[in-house]
C-alpha cells in the first residue's frame, strides 16, 4: 500500500534524500519544512523507505529506494486513482508529471505508466550569474507609457481585481501571509490592473526559485516579464538571496528569457508526462 503522510510527519522522509546535494533537494526540503505546498506519500508511515513527493500543481518527485517492490507494485493503481483525485482537489490539476533523478527511477516509472500515452521531456536547471545580468539590464526595454512596477505586498494583492496574484501565490504557498513572510515578488501594472509578475514559488533558506508569468496574451512580448524579473533579481542581489531558474526543455521562450537575465544552463532531469 501507499500512505499519505501527515504534515507533521514530513520530516521522516528527509533521510531518504541523497547525501550529496541534488537539484530536487531544495524543493523537497521546502515541502518538508512546511514552507511550500506539497503532499508526501510513502510505503510505510512509520519507517518510510520510498516516497512520492507531490509538488502541488507542478510535478511528482521520487526519493528513497527505487527497488522497493511493495511501493512500486502499488504505484500504478495509486497514480490512476488516489493521486488523480488528490491532484484535482488540491489545485484542479489534470496532469501527472514525474521528474526523475536517475536512470533507475526512470526505468521504474516507465514501467509503472507503460499503459499510458506519456510524453518524455526534460526539466532544465539554470544558475544565476550576476555579472552578465548587470551588464545587460540597461539595454532592456523600458516600460511602455501607462505601465508601472510594484513590489508585491498585501495592498497590491488585495487590490488585484482579477486575483492573478493571489491565485498564483496559493498555487505554491499555503497562504498569502506565508508568501509575504518568506517569499518575494514584483509585478507590472497597467493602471490598476496586474498584467505580469515574477515571484518566489519555492524557498529554502536563501534559495528562491522563480515563477514568472504575463497574464494576458495581448500584453506579451513587450518586455513586461523582463522588467518584473529585473526588479526581483536586483532585490536578490541586494539582500544576498540566490535565485534559481527551472523550465522545460521544450519551453524555448522561458529558456531565452532566463539566459537574457544572466542564467546559465547547469543540468537537466528527465520528465514523463500524461493527462489523467
Amino acid at each position: 500500500m501507499i500512505f499519505k503522510l501527515d504534515r507533521q510527519d514530513y520530516q521522516k522522509v528527509r533521510s531518504l534524500l541523497p547525501a550529496t546535494e541534488q537539484i530536487y533537494n531544495r524543493t523537497v526540503n521546502a515541502i518538508i519544512d512546511g514552507v511550500n505546498r506539497g503532499t508526501i506519500y510513502v510505503d510505510d508511515p512509520n519507517q518510510p523507505k520510498t516516497a512520492l513527493v507531490d509538488v502541488t500543481g507542478i510535478s511528482s518527485l521520487f526519493i528513497g529506494d527505487p527497488h522497493n517492490k511493495e511501493f512500486i507494485s502499488s504505484l500504478r493503481e495509486f497514480i490512476d486513482t488516489q493521486l488523480k483525485i488528490d491532484t484535482y482537489e488540491s489545485c484542479e490539476g489534470t496532469y501527472f508529471i514525474a521528474v526523475l533523478s536517475d536512470e533507475t527511477w526512470e526505468k521504474a516509472i516507465e514501467e509503472v505508466i507503460s499503459h499510458r500515452d506519456y510524453e518524455p521531456d526534460f526539466e532544465c536547471y539554470f544558475k544565476f550569474h550576476p555579472d552578465p545580468f548587470l551588464a545587460a539590464k540597461s539595454s532592456f526595454k523600458q516600460l511602455p507609457d501607462g505601465y508601472s512596477a510594484r513590489k508585491i505586498d498585501a495592498p497590491v494583492i488585495e487590490s488585484d481585481p482579477d486575483e492573478y496574484l493571489s491565485n498564483a501565490i496559493t498555487e505554491f504557498w499555503y497562504s498569502v501571509d506565508d508568501f509575504l513572510k518568506q517569499g518575494l515578488g514584483y509585478c507590472i501594472m497597467k493602471g490598476d490592473e496586474v498584467v505580469s509578475a515574477c515571484l518566489s514559488c519555492c524557498v529554502y533558506g536563501k534559495d528562491h526559485e522563480i515563477n514568472v508569468e504575463t497574464y494576458k496574451e495581448e500584453e506579451m512580448n513587450q518586455g513586461l516579464a523582463t522588467a518584473a524579473c529585473v526588479l526581483y533579481l536586483e532585490h536578490c542581489l541586494q539582500f544576498g538571496l540566490t535565485p534559481h531558474w527551472a523550465t522545460m526543455e521544450t519551453n524555448e521562450a522561458s529558456i531565452r528569457l532566463g539566459e537574457k537575465l544572466g542564467f546559465e544552463y547547469d543540468s537537466r532531469l528527465k520528465t514523463l508526462e500524461f493527462e489523467f
